[in-house]
């Protein structure tokens, strides 16, 4: 590249802009010394002509222009490309002193965010995933599989972690930057999960000396959850339990002496009274199976027909949370749990509505995967008589039912175990918040004592 070459430069009818590399070889063929690689000449349709600079940072091209060539000629931009390139050769970014908002030369909290889903998220469940994206990374979302209206008209002020700092670089993250992010969650639980995650995110990053730094979340507090006891009496839990292994199906219509609309009306009314029944059925199945083995909905949604042995009555739980199933050097496929001879009857009857699918409750729309709600057949089970208004699946079977064996005398760590508690403090101390009746031979003897 000459200045003559430069000056005769123009681009072709049929394109916008052609570049011309800087070459050794001129014109006539003869080689030159002093051509700088990575110097090219931007002449547009227009006329218009400036040196550009083509190089890579980080694994990624850039190209950035020098100046017009009325400024530079071709022995100054060869010396501005000669300097540029000695600051990458020297780990530094050329264009740093210019006025870019994305800083590319440092990791962003994006680019970061994405390479923590690739190579760390991707081993999680599929609810921890969902989580992550929920708080720090809203376009990783998944998307349905089928496009409903749910949770169209939720309101959705509360801006993710990525979104709100994706430009930046992740080491400029300081405390007061979390603290502003934490501030948007009044919920306690929403402000823990969310802490969670971005404190998991930046660990990972300074375990794999992304950078190196302390974690701007180390000065955040977890915020305390003061949880409100849904307390049930014996009758309540028997009541309920009656309601599930003995259910009460609507009444279906008869067509005895019916005519025309009427005829119409009494047929619509039995397939509704027949959807209603046949959805509280299978209800009262999964709650009837939750409540005699205790066990999370997440272990029974992935539950398969083949993980359980019905002549021996036993459960291979492939799903666990709690008691962990692998060691440090070898690791279990699954944990084995006894259970009752209703359970056997109730999947059975399961195999029965479902004698294709390999899960003991498939989704109806694709019994490949596992049902994800009874909504409909959960508002009909409250309003059944001696169900109370604040009864919730989880805190009743997990719980209230642990209480009702603990003072029946049962050992804490038996009911742990089949429970599928982690045995930690915290949880195991739940035991003792109803230990009222084997107590009360204390109070008594205490009366005694003192003459009362």
């Amino acid at each position: 590249m000459t200045d003559a070459f430069v000056f005769s430069a123009r681009c072709p009818g049929e394109k916008d802009q052609e570049i011309y590399w800087d070459y050794p070889r001129g014109e006539d063929g003869h080689i030159r010394n002093g051509s700088a690689s990575g110097l090219g000449l931007r002449v547009t349709a227009l006329g218009n002509k400036s040196f550009v600079h083509s190089y890579q940072f980080n694994g990624k091209r850039y190209r950035k222009a020098l100046g017009s060539t009325i400024v530079l000629n071709v022995a100054s931009a060869r010396l501005a490309v000669g300097q540029r390139e000695r600051q990458l050769e020297a780990g530094e970014n050329p264009d740093f002193d210019q006025a870019d908002s994305r800083r590319t030369h440092l990791l962003t909290v994006r680019e970061a965010i994405d390479r923590y889903w690739e190579s760390h998220m991707c081993e999680l469940s599929e609810g921890h995933r969902k989580s992550f994206a929920l708080f720090v990374a809203k376009w990783l979302r998944r998307t349905p599989p089928r496009a409903t209206r749910r949770g169209h008209n939720t309101r959705k002020g509360c801006a993710d972690f990525g979104t709100m700092f994706s430009d930046r670089p992740l080491s400029s993250i300081k405390p007061l930057d979390i603290e502003r992010y934490q501030k948007q969650f009044v919920s306690p639980y929403m402000y823990n999960s969310g802490l969670r995650h971005i404190l998991a995110l930046f660990n990972w990053a300074i375990r794999m000396q992304l950078v190196d730094m302390r974690n701007p979340c180390d000065p955040i507090r977890l915020r305390k959850v003061v949880r409100k006891r849904r307390d049930y009496s014996t009758e309540q839990i028997r009541q309920i339990a009656a309601h599930i292994f003995y259910p009460v199906l609507e009444a279906v219509p008869e067509f005895q002496d019916l005519t025309g609309f009427q005829k119409r009306n009494a047929a619509l009314a039995e397939a509704a009274a027949q959807t209603a029944n046949d959805q509280m059925l299978e209800l009262c199945n999964l709650m009837g199976i939750l409540f005699l083995t205790m066990a999370r909905p997440s272990d029974l949604a992935t539950a398969k027909f083949e993980h359980f042995e019905l002549e021996k009555l036993v459960w291979h739980k492939h799903n666990t949370k709690g008691i962990k199933l692998s060691r440090a050097a070898y690791e279990y496929a699954y944990r084995t749990v006894p259970i009752h001879s209703r359970v056997a009857e109730m999947v059975r009857a399961q195999r029965a509505r479902w004698p294709e699918s390999e899960l003991v409750f498939p989704s109806h729309t694709d019994p490949a995967r596992p049902r994800d709600n009874f909504r409909k057949g959960l508002v009909r089970f409250k309003a059944l008589p001696d169900v109370p208004e604040y009864f919730q699946l989880y805190d009743l079977k997990r719980i209230a039912i642990s209480l009702m064996l603990a003072g029946q005398g049962i050992s804490h760590e038996a009911i742990s175990h089949y429970v599928d508690h982690k045995g930690n403090l915290e949880t195991t101390m739940i035991y003792d918040l109803g230990l009222v009746d084997p107590l009360r031979p204390v109070t008594e003897k205490l009366g005694d004592l003192l003459g009362v």
